[in-house]
Formats: structure tokens, sequence, C-alpha cells
């Protein structure tokens, strides 16, 4: 009888600590990596020149230009205002940093280009 008890108490303090791991994991923080991105984009967007000038630009624009040619949506960057306007052929983008600076920018989604505004 104390056997069975001790099992069962046993098996019930298992599936807590088990339960409990899942929760920590569940709770612990997780890298941001859309924010990530969205500063990344930001940052190659703000390029002199073509967005992709540097090779650190090109996978994040790329991946922009894919996330908007599905229907996505910008990404977000932490500390960064970023706001969109659909137009015709892409979007106008206007960014405002946490200094209060603001840059505009036109994306052109049929020849994937970025003009500054």
């Amino acid at each position: 009888m104390i056997g069975r008890l001790l099992n069962k108490l046993g098996g019930a303090s298992g599936a807590l600590s088990l339960c409990g791991a899942g929760i920590v994991a569940v709770a612990a923080p997780q890298p941001a990596y859309a924010s990530d991105w969205g500063c990344q984009v930001v940052l190659c967007l703000a390029t002199p020149g073509s967005p992709t000038k540097y090779a650190q630009c090109v996978p994040p624009i790329t991946k922009l230009w894919n996330v908007l040619a599905m229907g996505g949506s910008f990404p977000t960057c932490t500390g960064v205002g970023i706001r969109t306007k659909k137009v015709k052929h892409g979007y106008n983008l206007t960014v405002t940093q946490s200094d209060g600076a603001v840059s505009s920018y036109a994306l052109d989604t049929r020849y994937q280009t970025v003009t500054q505004q």
C-alpha cells in the first residue's frame, strides 16, 4: 500500500517536473528574429546607392522582396518607427529614428528598386 502511494507520488512529481520544465522552456527569452531582420532591412535601405550594395545586405533585402511579393508586410525594428503606404507599384516607406530623424523611400516591387525621397 505504501509502495503504491510512493509510486503514485513519484509519478505525479515526475509529471509536475515535466510540466514545470515545459513552462520554463516556453517562458525563457527567445531571440527576436523578426526585429533583427527588420533592423537589418532599415539599415540596408538607408545605404546610399543600392540597398544590396554590401554583401551583408543581400539576404535581408532579398527576403524583404520575397515577403512583399507574397503579400506580406514590412518587418518591425525596435526603436525605429516604420510607416508604409501601399502605392500602385510598391510602397512608400517612412522611417522615424529614436532621435526624431525621418527618412523616406519609394520601393518599386516591379523592379525591386529603392529610391530615397
